[in-house]
């Protein structure tokens, strides 16, 4: 079963889905990669969070940030064919 959590937008509640966790040792930063899933999107979501944070607020990443992880992520899966 896939790791789900709800996240408050502008247009309301939206169930995401956990794709993947991250964590970037040179930045220190945890990275989770999401998509929605009620209401559905075809985009990914990445956002950095604090595991100590007890608020479980997600944090905007950079474009760079972004660019690295989805490098990252693209490798992994060309690597599995």
């Amino acid at each position: 079963m896939q790791d789900t959590f709800y996240l408050e937008t502008d247009e309301g509640t939206v169930e995401c889905a956990v794709i993947t966790t991250l964590f970037d040792e040179e930045r220190k930063k945890n990275y989770v990669v999401y998509e929605y899933v009620n209401p559905k999107s075809e985009d990914i979501y990445v956002s950095s969070y604090d595991l100590d944070d007890e608020t479980h607020t997600l944090e905007d990443v950079s474009e760079e940030e972004i660019k690295e992880i989805a490098a990252l992520l693209e490798s992994d899966y060309t690597d599995d064919e």
